[in-house]
């Protein structure tokens, strides 16, 4: 949930690629991509002759993909991973010391 808004690219273990700017995700790696395209390369392709299928590099407005069918995420060269995770976990432990300290109250 820290890298919600970063573009990445999924492989998917029947060899689907799909890049898209990360939308949702869960505890069970399951993810929801926004503006995706499906990718498909020629290489990919039973027989790297004739045309690219008209599945090839679709554009989806949101696809989800099952986290067990996920093979790989890569993230942008420009994504300082270390740092995302950092500011999302200072997030949310300024989030819990509001509620510790009884800051923020339920509304009535």
């Amino acid at each position: 949930r820290h890298f919600v808004g970063i573009d990445l690219i999924v492989e998917t273990k029947q060899g689907r690629t799909f890049r898209g700017q990360l939308r949702e995700a869960d505890a069970y790696m399951n993810l929801v991509l926004s503006r995706a395209v499906k990718d498909i390369r020629r290489a990919q392709l039973p027989s790297n002759e004739g045309p690219v299928p008209d599945e090839a590099n679709k554009l989806f407005d949101l696809v989800h993909i099952r986290g067990p069918s996920i093979r790989y995420i890569v993230f942008g060269a420009k994504v300082d991973i270390t740092g995302v995770i950092k500011a999302g976990r200072d997030r949310e432990r300024a989030a819990g010391d509001k509620y510790r300290r009884g800051i923020r109250k339920a509304r009535k």
